[in-house]
């Protein structure tokens, strides 16, 4: 009995680690999830009006569930929240995360050598992706990772 108390301690925590990922990550995984349904107007609503200006939804939205299609769907796309540690600090400094803390970083790999790198703003009432970078892998790793 002690040791199924002590393997429920262990696993509940594990399990439940995987639930509770980062809010920002989670609005890119949507994202994702809606351009792939081909939902241009929920598309529209993660992004910020001055990307949208920038970036015709429709185009968007085809570019995204494109490459949603070629890691063969959303889960696959190693969305992940990274850390202010995890960054260089010109990375940081370029981006503007030391001057703003309701900024976050969120990678989500597009195909076998590239990543995007979304800038998630958390504002009142909803997280914004305000930002969007496509880069190769040695290039990301050069340039934005630790």
């Amino acid at each position: 009995m002690k040791r199924l108390v002590l393997l429920m301690m262990i696993c509940i925590p594990l399990f439940l680690a995987g639930c509770l990922s980062p809010n920002s990550a989670r609005v890119v995984n949507d994202m994702y999830q809606a351009a792939i349904m081909e939902e241009e107007e929920n598309v529209a609503s993660y992004f910020s009006e001055e990307y949208l200006k920038e970036h015709p939804i429709d185009e968007l939205t085809s570019e995204l569930a494109e490459d949603a299609r070629t890691m063969y769907g959303v889960n696959m796309m190693n969305i992940t929240h990274i850390r202010e540690k995890e960054l260089q600090d010109n990375y940081i400094e370029s981006a503007g995360l030391s001057d703003n803390p309701d900024l976050s970083v969120v990678t989500a790999q597009t195909d076998e050598r590239e990543v995007m790198v979304w800038m998630v703003e958390r504002g009142s009432a909803q997280y914004t992706i305000i930002q969007g970078e496509r880069y190769d892998f040695d290039t990301y790793n050069e340039n934005v990772l630790e």
